[in-house]
Order: structure tokens, then sequence, then C-alpha cells
């Protein structure tokens, strides 16, 4: 029996489902089924009755949830007490949007549980602003697209994710812009990566004339292309978030498409708090 299998058990039965426990614990739902089935068969019993669509406590799991969450609880407030007793202070993080969508919420979530006497400031900006706020000292670590190789900086990856065409659900399958049937493609400013790459992979095709309309939301991207308006593209992880997704239809990019985000700081500066969230982040990594 480990922690982790406890951990994940209890996460179910709170949600009510694996999806649910993956989001809360920042796993994917594999990592949360295999811990629940060597729990079950570590304790010889079943913790769980399938119904439909939700998981409900077996006799035997409504036995062992209180005692489980106590020794998850104890096992947080042992780490606290010996990585955080002393810490206080200011952190200032930047990240670009798709890190603050899909990514930063169970980061944040978790260092703030851990150090919950930081005072913590999150700000958004384009990536490279926010290198050049790293630089200035206005931040202390950002997640920009990266890797960065600017003099007096460190990068180190956080977090990988692919860029994805949107277009209408009926659309037929895009694998050269040649394949796309619409008039116009949604997207970022003109000096972001994510545009980068487009344009590339436009031109590579020549398709380089197609218009590309700038626009600041996701949300808004995806309402033109629903509507039939042209296409766009959209990190994966943040499709995902958007209500809506299921009436579009994405194409992969490929190389393209691929997509890195990394911690920046500057290499004679990384704070203790800054350091304490890049390791929280390593530990929640190791785990997946």
């Amino acid at each position: 029996m480990e922690l982790s299998q406890l951990r994940a058990f209890c996460a179910v039965a709170e949600t009510g489902s694996v999806i649910g426990a993956s989001r809360a614990l920042n796993k994917v739902p594999s990592s949360i089924t295999v811990r629940i089935q060597q729990l079950e068969q570590d304790l010889g019993c079943p913790l769980f009755l399938r119904e439909r669509q939700r998981l409900s406590l077996s006799p035997d799991g409504r036995r062992l949830l209180e005692h489980a969450q106590r020794i998850v609880g104890l096992a947080d407030s042992t780490r606290d007490l010996m990585r955080n007793s002393e810490v206080g202070g200011r952190l200032v993080v930047g990240a670009v949007d798709v890190a603050l969508m899909a990514f930063m919420p169970a980061l944040i979530g978790r260092y703030r549980s851990r150090h919950r006497s930081v005072e913590l400031d999150v700000r958004r900006g384009a990536s490279d602003v926010l290198i050049e706020q790293v630089t200035d000292g206005a931040l202390d670590i950002a997640l920009g697209e990266g890797p960065v190789s600017a003099t007096g900086l460190a990068s180190r990856l956080a977090y990988t994710d692919d860029v994805v065409l949107v277009t209408e659900f009926g659309h037929p399958p895009v694998d050269s812009p040649r394949d796309l049937r619409c008039n116009e493609l949604y997207g970022f400013r003109h000096d972001s990566s994510f545009r980068y790459r487009v344009d590339a992979w436009l031109e590579a095709s020549g398709r380089q004339l197609l218009p590309v309309v700038e626009v600041g939301s996701y949300h808004t991207m995806l309402a033109c292309v629903t509507a039939g308006m042209g296409a766009a593209w959209i990190p994966r992880s943040v499709l995902a978030t958007l209500p809506g997704h299921p009436q579009v239809r994405a194409h992969a990019l490929g190389e393209a498409g691929r997509s890195e985000i990394h911690f920046v700081w500057r290499k004679t500066h990384l704070s203790e708090n800054a350091e304490r969230l890049m390791e929280i982040h390593r530990d929640t990594w190791l785990e997946k």
C-alpha cells in the first residue's frame, strides 16, 4: 500500500469519478485507474461499485475512506511542517495564456496549499514581454514559450503542448494547408511564436496569402469557427477547456504545432520561493 494509491482513492471517492480525480491531482486518468487497481489488489477487496458514469464506494471502500483521509492529511501536514515552517515573502510569476489556462491552476493550487504565507502575484503576458520582465527583475520567474537562449537567463522545460488547427466539425481532414476549405484564419498577434509556426506551415504549401485575423480571445476564435467563418489555431490543452469544443474538429499540425512552455529566470538570481515553485512542479511531473 502506497501513499499515492491512498491519495488517488480519496480523490475518486470525493469527486465520484476517475476524470474528476485526475483533474484534482493533475494526473492522467490512466494513472489514477492503475493506482486504484493496485490498492484493491493489495487489500483484496473492491473499493468502488461501477454504476453507469459514476463510481460509488463499496462497503469496504466506505470503511477505508476516513482512515485513508487521515493518513493523507497527516502526510501532507508533515511535509508542510518540514518544508514550510519558515517560508514567507513574495513571489511574482508571469505566464503566457496557454499556461494560465491549462497548467497553472493545479500548480498554483499545490503551491498555495504548501506555502500559504507567501504573497503570490500571478501576471499574464506575451512570451517576449515576460522574458523582458524577468531580465529587468520585475518577475521572479516566468512560464513562456521556449527554450530561451537570452544572455543572463536560464530556462527549463515545464510542459509540452501542441497547437491544432480547428475547423467546423464537418470539415474534411487537413493534412496540408491546401486541404483548407476556408477563406481566413484566426490567431494571436503577428509576433507570437504560434504565429511564426503557422505562417511557416502555410508558406510551405503556397497558402501564405491566406488572411490571418488577429483575435485576442480563444473563446472568440472558437465562436468564429463554429459560425462557419474560418479556421483557427489553438493549443490542444486550451481547446479542451473551452465550451463548445465538441462541435469543432481539431487537425494536428505535426512538428509545426509542437509547443514548449519553459520556466525562465535570471541565472544570477533564483529566489527561494521561485525555486519552491519549480520543486513542486518537478515533484508533480515525476509522479505522473
